[in-house]
C-alpha cells in the first residue's frame, strides 16, 4: 500500500480473534442515544478473525440487543456499526455478558459487566488498542521517526508494552481474570508493538530513497529483520492475535524489499500494468501456507476492496480465491465487497452522462479563479475531491439531494480532483460511476498549490466544499457536504438567502 494512504487514511476496526469443546459465548445488551438497526460483531472462524468478516445482530425500539456465538476458544469481540467501534469484549467460551453502549456521550459510552469487568473497561482504555482509535502500527511509530539509536527505539516500545500488561498481571494474579484471558491480551500487546517496530523500520527503508531517514540502512534492515526471529510469522501466537494482517504484511514486504531486494523501479511496473494486487498474492504464496494463505489471501481481497479503488483484477483474485478454497468461509465475506467493483466496471460500458463535463484545456488553469473564468455562471459551490479519498466517495451517496438545492439556489456544481497524473482514467472513470454531474477538472501542479495556499495548510484536509462567486472569489470557505444537506442550506442561506 502506499505510504500516504498507509499513514493517513482513515482506518479501519479491531479483529476478533479466538483462541478448547465449543460452547456459546452470549452477549446481551442495550444501547441509549442514537440507536442503529443493528449492530455488528467480528466471528471467530478457524480460530482467527478479521474485522470486515462480521454478522449482525438486529436492535429492538428500545436499543436491546442480543448475541450468542459458538466458540471454544477466549477471543476478541469487536462490536461496531458501519465501521464505527463502540468497544471490545474479551470473550471466554461459556461466559455471558451483559453490554452498555453509550453512542452520544464521550467518555464511559461502552461497559461490560461480568465477572472480569474491571479487566474488560481496562483493555478499552488502552489508547492503541484499536486502528480507529490511533492503533495503528504507523501512528504508534510517529514518536519515534526522529529516532536514529536502536537501542532506545526498542526500549521506548518494551517500556510501552510492559506498562499496559503490568496491569492485568495484576489481575491474574488475584484471580481476577484467567490464565487465557491474560494470554490472550498478553499476545496482542506482543505482536501490535513487534509490528511498530518492524513498521519503523518499513517508512526508514521508504524515506532512504529521498535522504530523510533516520536510521540506516545497516540499522533498519537489522531492526526489521528481530522482530521476526522473535515473533516468527509461523507463530501460533499470531494466529490468535488481531494483527495477523498487518504484521504478515509488515513480514513480506521486509521479504521482498530486503531479503530478495526487489527494486522499487520493478514494484512501481506492476502498479502501471495494473497487476499490483495479483503481484503481492502471488509474493504471499511463496512464504504463507495453509489457514494462514487462506486467511491472508481473503483479508487481502476485503481490505482493498473496501478502499473503493475498484480495480478490476480484484475481481480475477476473487475468482480465483474461489476455484483454489471452494469451500472457504472467508468467501461469504468477499461477496459483499465484490460486488461493487463489478458493478463500477460495468458502468464504464454505460454512455457517459451529458450532465458530466470534463475541462480538458488544464495547462492554463493555475489558479481556482482561472478555473471559474472558463464556466458560466454566477456562484460555484466547489467540491475538492481524490479517486483514493474515502470520506470523499461516502459524500456521493447524497448527490441527488445536492444537485436539486444547487438548482434551486442558482449555483453551478465543480469538481477539482487533486489525483495526479497516473490516476487520470480512474479520475474520469469514478466520475462516471458516482455520476457527478457538473463541471471536472483534475488540478495541475499550480492549481494544487492554489488550493493549498486558500485552504491555509499545505496539509489539505479533504473533501473540502467551498462557495466562489463569478470571478473565483470564495465567498464562504467552509461549507458542509450533501450528507450534511439541511446544514448547507442554512451555509447558502446565510450567503444569499
Amino acid at each position: 500500500m502506499r505510504l500516504s494512504q498507509f499513514i493517513f487514511v482513515i482506518l479501519l476496526p479491531f479483529f476478533a480473534v479466538c483462541q478448547g469443546k465449543k460452547t456459546e459465548i452470549t452477549i446481551s445488551g442495550k444501547i441509549t442515544g442514537k440507536i442503529p438497526e443493528t449492530i455488528e460483531y467480528t466471528l471467530p472462524i478457524n480460530g482467527i478473525d478479521y474485522f470486515g468478516f462480521t454478522n449482525s445482530a438486529q436492535t429492538d425500539a428500545a436499543g436491546n440487543f442480543q448475541i450468542k456465538i459458538p466458540s471454544d476458544k477466549t477471543c476478541f469481540i469487536e462490536l461496531s456499526t458501519h465501521y464505527q467501534s463502540y468497544g471490545v469484549i474479551i470473550a471466554e467460551p461459556g461466559m455471558t455478558y451483559k453490554v452498555s453502549i453509550h453512542t452520544e456521550v464521550k467518555d464511559g459510552k461502552f461497559k461490560v459487566e461480568s465477572k472480569n469487568e474491571k479487566a474488560q473497561a481496562l483493555y478499552n482504555q488502552i489508547p492503541n488498542r484499536n486502528m480507529i482509535v490511533g492503533g495503528h502500527f504507523e501512528l504508534e511509530t510517529k514518536s519515534l521517526m526522529k529516532d536514529s539509536i536502536i537501542s532506545r527505539i526498542k526500549q521506548k516500545l518494551e517500556q510501552k508494552r510492559e506498562t499496559e500488561i503490568a496491569e492485568f498481571q495484576k489481575l491474574l494474579k488475584d484471580k481476577t481474570i484467567s490464565k487465557n484471558f491474560y494470554n490472550l491480551v498478553q499476545s496482542d500487546r506482543n505482536f501490535f508493538y513487534k509490528g511498530a517496530q518492524g513498521s519503523l523500520a518499513f517508512i526508514n527503508y521508504l524515506l532512504s530513497a529521498q535522504n530523510k531517514n533516520a536510521l540506516s540502512p545497516e540499522q533498519y534492515k537489522k531492526l526489521w529483520k528481530e522482530i521476526f526471529l522473535s515473533n516468527p510469522v509461523n507463530s501460533p501466537e499470531l494466529l490468535t492475535s488481531p494483527w495477523f494482517y498487518y504484521y504478515t504484511e509488515n513480514y513480506l514486504r521486509y521479504q521482498e524489499l530486503i531479503v530478495e531486494g526487489t527494486p522499487s523501479a520493478a514494484i512501481s511496473e506492476y502498479h502501471k500494468q495494473g497487476l499490483i494486487h495479483t503481484h503481492n498474492i502471488n509474493n504471499a504464496k511463496k512464504y504463507l501456507t495453509g489457514q494462514q494463505l487462506e486467511y491472508y489471501f481473503a483479508a487481502y481481497i476485503y481490505y482493498e476492496s473496501i478502499n473503493k479503488n475498484y480495480e478490476k483484477e480484484l475481481i480475477t483474485l476473487f475468482e480465483q480465491f474461489k476455484k483454489e478454497y471452494p469451500n472457504s468461509p472467508y468467501t461469504h465475506f468477499l461477496e459483499p465487497v465484490i460486488i461493487p467493483v463489478i458493478a463500477f466496471h460495468k458502468k464504464k460500458e454505460e454512455p457517459l452522462n451529458e450532465k458530466i463535463k470534463f475541462i480538458d484545456k488544464t495547462d492554463s488553469a493555475n489558479l481556482v479563479k482561472d478555473v471559474i473564468k472558463e464556466l458560466n455562471g454566477k456562484r460555484f459551490y466547489i467540491d475538492i475531491w481524490a479517486t483514493w479519498c474515502g470520506p470523499c466517495k461516502e459524500e456521493f451517496k447524497h448527490n441527488a439531494k445536492l444537485y436539486e438545492l444547487l438548482k434551486s439556489k442558482g449555483i453551478t456544481m465543480v469538481y477539482i480532483s487533486i489525483d495526479k497524473d497516473n490516476r487520470d482514467k480512474q479520475w474520469k472513470e469514478m466520475a462516471q460511476f458516482y455520476n457527478l454531474e457538473g463541471y471536472h477538472i483534475r488540478a495541475n501542479e499550480k492549481l494544487d498549490t492554489d488550493l493549498r495556499t486558500l485552504y491555509g495548510n499545505q496539509s489539505m484536509g479533504i473533501p473540502w466544499h467551498f462557495l466562489t462567486d463569478e470571478n473565483g472569489t470564495i465567498i464562504k470557505k467552509s461549507l458542509s457536504g450533501p450528507s450534511e444537506i439541511e446544514n448547507l442550506e442554512k451555509q447558502l442561506n446565510e450567503v444569499n438567502p
